[in-house]
Parts: structure tokens; sequence; C-alpha cells
């Protein structure tokens, strides 16, 4: 429980920052000063790519190794599948952005959209966790 909170809120917080990153234009003249704003859409697109692959990859691996560590039979092969699917994410989250340029409004809201679902993705194999 304490760990499915802590993913969802870091991804929570990686898509509040990534929200506002198409953005930037209409918030510098509107003088709304976001956290994109002031740093910086490529920073702020850079930083919650990482952040968000980090966080797959490292769940990858400790669900796989979880996995491997199981006795019983059906809870190794979830584990070890949640953890394959888990990498593949945080491979998908890193390939996807190479090809967004951050300043595009129309490709980072694309991206953003995949994150959402990702995001849903992730809340339905909560139920499989163990």
């Amino acid at each position: 429980c304490t760990l499915s909170s802590i993913f969802f809120g870091v991804f929570g917080i990686v898509i509040a920052l990534m929200k506002d990153v198409p953005d930037v234009v209409g918030d510098e003249q509107a003088k709304v000063r976001t956290f994109s704003v002031r740093v910086g859409q490529k920073r702020i697109f850079g930083v919650t790519k990482r952040l968000l692959t980090s966080l797959f990859l490292l769940l990858g691996a400790g669900f796989i190794r979880g996995g491997l560590n199981a006795t019983v039979r059906t809870t190794a092969v979830t584990r070890m599948a949640l953890g394959a699917f888990s990498l593949m994410a945080g491979i998908s989250v890193e390939k996807k952005a190479n090809n967004v340029n951050p300043e595009d409004s129309g490709g980072v809201y694309e991206y953003y959209m995949y994150l959402w679902k990702l995001f849903y993705v992730s809340y339905l194999a909560l139920p499989f966790v163990r």
C-alpha cells in the first residue's frame, strides 16, 4: 500500500508538472508564473521524463526481484509480468520523449496524454500487485 501510494504520488507530480509545459506561451502572456514558465519547458520536460522513466525502471526491477524470490508460482509469474510491464513502460516513456520537442505544444500535449494512458494502465494493474 505504501509503495503504490509513493508510485502514484510521484506519477501525479510528473503529470502536474507536465500539464503546464505546453501552455508556457499563454501563461507568459497572462503573467501566470507556473513552474514551467519560471524554470523552462526543456528543463521541466527533461526532469519529468527522467523521473518517470526511473520510477518505472525501479518498479520493474523490484517486481522482477520479488518474482525471483517468490515461493508461490502464481505470485512469481504475476510479479515477473508486472516487472516486464513496468520495464517496457519505462522504456516507452523514454522513447516517446525522444521524438518530442519540449517547445512544440502539440507534441508535448500528445506525450502528456500518453502519460495519462500509462497512469490508467498502471492503476488497472494495481489489483494484481502482491
